[in-house]
């Protein structure tokens, strides 16, 4: 019986010839000028991998300037662009860990609510503003254990940054807790209670949950490494992601820069995947939520 590497070879030729031609995005990548490589430095290094698109988030900051890293983005962006072979696109928000930070400095939650806000309101503007910056995330709620009263706080947040991609017509980067159904679900019908059409709510780091996805209209963010050879097997409707931080200190966390390019030659060398695939996932996916188009 002939090996999967064999009959991927046969078919497509050289998997890194392969990648040459196809757009290879990241989903869900971070860059940091300080602590890091830097944007332009973890752009050459995913294409030197076979990277073609990048959306870059901006990192949380954690030090009571909610807009900073959002006009840092901006300018990473243009370098990007600028400067290397990488296309790259922008998403800003407000990370929801920032909100029990300010309580752990004692500001009200009334207060620290306010300051999210403002600060969503302001990641508006330089979507408005800017066409490469084409969706507000991460946002969201905390993925471990608070109190009711932050975590009904958490998603009045979140609500109110729906609102705003509705009214943007753009997508959300959500980050929240474990995914699970009933998750998926309640995503879904508060996007819909907003006039946000589910299809634009984007969950990062969700496991293989494709179908639940397609139940509930929510897109799944696949992390590249072992959920997306299940989830290959059951549904193209996903993107692939690292949520790489770029922090020196903890070299390729969560990901590194070359995983998603790595983790698609392995799924063509696995006969898993096609190029008709891979063009659904990392481009026809991608634009739709975007709306944007990939060379």
């Amino acid at each position: 019986m002939i090996s999967k590497i064999v009959y991927a070879k046969k078919f497509f030729g050289d998997t890194m010839d392969i990648l040459k031609n196809l757009p290879i995005t990241d989903n869900h990548i971070h860059v940091d000028n300080e602590n890091g490589y830097g944007a332009e430095k973890v752009a050459k290094i995913f294409h030197n991998a076979g990277g073609k698109v990048m959306i870059v988030l901006n990192k949380p900051t954690f030090d009571g300037d909610l807009t900073k890293s959002m006009d840092i983005l901006v300018k990473d962006i243009e370098r990007i662009n600028k400067n290397t072979n990488v296309k790259a696109f922008g998403l800003v928000g407000v990370h929801p860990a920032e909100l029990t930070v300010m309580l752990k400095r004692g500001i009200s939650l009334e207060e620290a609510k306010e300051k999210m806000i403002n600060a969503l309101n302001y990641a508006k503007k330089l979507v408005e503003e800017n066409d490469f910056i084409v969706g507000i995330g991460e946002v969201g709620r905390p993925h471990y254990e608070v109190s009711e009263d932050v975590w009904r706080v958490s998603n009045e947040i979140l609500r109110y940054a729906m609102e705003l991609a509705e009214d943007l017509n753009c997508a959300i980067q959500i980050h929240a807790e474990s995914a699970t159904e009933e998750q998926f679900k309640e995503l879904s019908e508060m996007a819909k209670d907003v006039g946000l059409n589910p299809e634009k709510v984007i969950k990062h780091h969700c496991g293989d949950m494709v179908l639940e996805g397609e139940k509930y209209g929510i897109f799944p963010s696949i992390i590249a490494s072992k959920p997306v050879e299940s989830a290959v097997k059951k549904s193209l409707r996903f993107v692939m992601e690292t949520d790489y931080i770029d922090d020196l200190k903890r070299p390729g966390v969560v990901l590194g820069i070359k995983t998603v390019p790595r983790r698609t030659r392995k799924l063509i060398e696995m006969g898993l995947l096609d190029e008709e695939g891979c063009f659904k996932i990392h481009k026809e996916n991608i634009e739709n939520l975007y709306g944007i188009e990939i060379e």
